[in-house]
């Protein structure tokens, strides 16, 4: 009985090492690839987006390197190179900002753009089409949202939550949340079948499970977001920047004494789309910028400096 149960227990270690619980982490600190070594690197689908240092709102306005993507552009999981890692257990785990959030703004996507079904953000609600929508309205312009999406394989059941409470919950008869033949997971990026249902914006983190998180795991976690989302990440300082005239017509002067002189610092300024229409770097720094404006066209634009570990933005209107 003894050597019974010795093997047994041998075993039972064995199962449990080949049956290890495995997340995958994506944290965008200047790069796609994935913490481990054991992902795959994010593919970008649309338009190149860019890093930049931004503000995490429910981080006690701690600022942070994202990835910001434009509009109907995003990034794309690879499933097939990371060994079918999402099966149909899993959990999908966001802290992202949408820009605009006007009828739907896609989310995620699991069938490559073939389908209009999936997880989005409508105005503000949530939404997995055409399933169920929130009855809330948890997600805000503009600022960063803490998301996550479980799927349990033996209920076929998908939670949605945001700031760990559920928003969405149904069953997953149809099998519109798992991956389909063409292998991958694809983010922000819009579907083919109905234009313009996605916002520029900008990730945060992104960390994906091979099995659903529970509640309190969930709870746990967005207790804990600073650890999650910051890892060992340097923390940077937001400093002010004052702008003027605002509206502008033909000019529009950045007052820049906030930030060190003798040191480069980088100008940018960006549309309502998310599309980078300005950069500037200032060798040296200088205590005030002018950029033209004459040859935008109208509308709300949004200015950011970088410098170092400080950093400055401000929303301008163009008219």
């Amino acid at each position: 009985m003894k050597k019974i149960f010795t093997l047994t227990v041998i075993s039972l270690c064995i199962a449990g090492i080949t049956h290890a619980q495995q997340v995958l982490s994506y944290n965008f600190e200047n790069t796609l690839q994935e913490l481990s070594g054991n992902g795959p690197t994010l593919t970008v689908l649309g338009e190149e987006g860019i890093f930049e240092v931004a503000t995490l709102n429910e981080i006690s306005q701690q600022t942070k390197t994202v990835y910001r993507f434009a509009r109907n552009s995003g990034l794309q999981f690879n499933n097939i190179a990371a060994n079918n890692f999402i099966g149909t257990n899993y959990t999908i785990e966001l802290y992202f900002v949408f820009d605009e959030l006007s009828s739907w703004k896609r989310v995620v996507d699991w069938k490559n753009r073939k389908t209009d079904w999936g997880a989005y953000v409508y105005n503000g609600q949530l939404n997995f089409y055409n399933i169920l929508y929130s009855q809330e309205a948890p997600v805000v312009e503009d600022e960063f949202t803490y998301y996550v999406i479980t799927r349990t394989a033996a209920t076929d059941q998908v939670l949605i939550y945001t700031d760990a409470e559920v928003k969405i919950d149904f069953i997953d008869n149809g099998g519109h949340a798992l991956i389909d033949s063409d292998g991958v997971l694809n983010f922000f990026h819009d579907d083919l079948i109905v234009t313009n249902e996605a916002s520029s914006g900008s990730v945060a983190m992104l960390k994906l499970y091979d099995y659903p998180l529970t509640e309190t795991q969930i709870s746990d976690n967005w207790s804990g977001l600073g650890s999650q989302v910051f890892g060992i990440s340097k923390i940077k300082e937001k400093v002010p920047v004052m702008v003027y005239p605002n509206p502008a017509s033909n000019a529009v002067f950045a007052d820049l004494s906030s930030f060190e002189q003798g040191k480069d610092l980088t100008i940018r300024l960006y549309n309502a789309d998310g599309r980078m229409v300005y950069e500037m770097i200032e060798k040296g720094g200088v205590s005030r910028a002018e950029i033209g404006t004459s040859m935008l066209p109208s509308g709300l634009y949004l200015l950011k400096v970088q410098q170092n570990q400080k950093f400055a933005t401000s929303k301008i209107s163009i008219r």
